[in-house]
């Protein structure tokens, strides 16, 4: 049997590591969705009418007409568009921008808040996973934030790059600065540093392990796709300090998704 290169047999390790942290975090997103219907679970029609698809989408099409007075009980939310029933057990697809003709079943208005993204700018945490580009090699990237506000978090980072020459492990700790967080697609700026561990592949002369300090600046947008869940692409500039004559510029370029609390 052939046995592939210790940069392969890495690579794909991380590959599957990095699918595992994927499929937890779409688990989680589930779960988190699946809530929604414990909080709002019966709708008061205030309209004449509202039409019912059959799928999350305009394309999709109606299926049923539901008239005024009637009450649709909410089964899953997905982005924007809720999947409810009504009495005849009919089942469809709701875009929530019906909501403002809706009322619970206790006699509260419903607001488009309450049933998608309330708690986005009010979040304390986000964990998440990010693939991406490291100067040529593959980079796999998972990090924990705190908000201090809804404006400025601290983000601890943990990162793996593997390459052809060489394999790195990063550390770092960023603060990041998000000037409009109440926008869905939400620029944000950050600056850190941390250590960089370089180990080059045994084949080359000097194979000794190097640890040197790291100076980043980054640049990103985060889209707030559903209530607990975000997408996030980012651009980071990288100084490494050396011992030697010159310092390392590295770009490093990653998309990934969060979780947040």
């Amino acid at each position: 049997m052939q046995l592939l290169p210790l940069n392969q047999q890495l690579s794909r390790a991380y590959t599957k590591m990095a699918q595992t942290l994927l499929c937890l975090l779409a688990c989680f997103l589930s779960a988190t969705l699946l809530a929604d219907e414990v909080k709002v679970n019966s709708l008061l029609i205030e309209v004449a009418f509202v039409e019912l698809h059959s799928g999350p989408g305009v394309g999709y099409p109606v299926l049923y007409v539901v008239e005024k007075g009637e009450y649709l009980s909410v089964q899953v939310q997905r982005t924007s568009w809720l999947k409810v029933t009504d009495k005849r057990g009919n089942t469809g697809w709701l875009h929530q921008d019906e909501l403002l003709a809706l009322t619970t079943a206790q006699g509260q208005k419903l607001s488009r808040a309450e049933i998608s993204s309330g708690d986005f700018q009010g979040r304390d945490y986000e964990v998440g996973v990010m693939y991406g580009d490291f100067a040529g090699a593959h980079f796999y990237n998972a990090q924990f934030a705190y908000l201090f506000t809804s404006v400025f978090s601290g983000e601890v980072s943990v990162g793996k790059a593997l390459g052809t020459i060489s394999n790195s492990d990063l550390y770092e700790v960023m603060l990041i600065s998000q000037p409009m967080p109440e926008l869905f697609i939400s620029p944000y700026i950050a600056i850190g540093g941390g250590i960089i561990k370089t180990k080059p592949h045994s084949v080359l002369v000097d194979s000794e392990q190097r640890q040197d300090t790291l100076m980043s600046a980054a640049f990103g947008l985060k889209y707030h796709l559903a209530r607990n869940f975000l997408l996030r692409a980012e651009y980071k500039y990288s100084l490494v300090l050396t011992d030697r004559d010159d310092n390392e510029e590295i770009q490093v370029w990653k998309l990934g998704f969060s979780v947040f609390f």
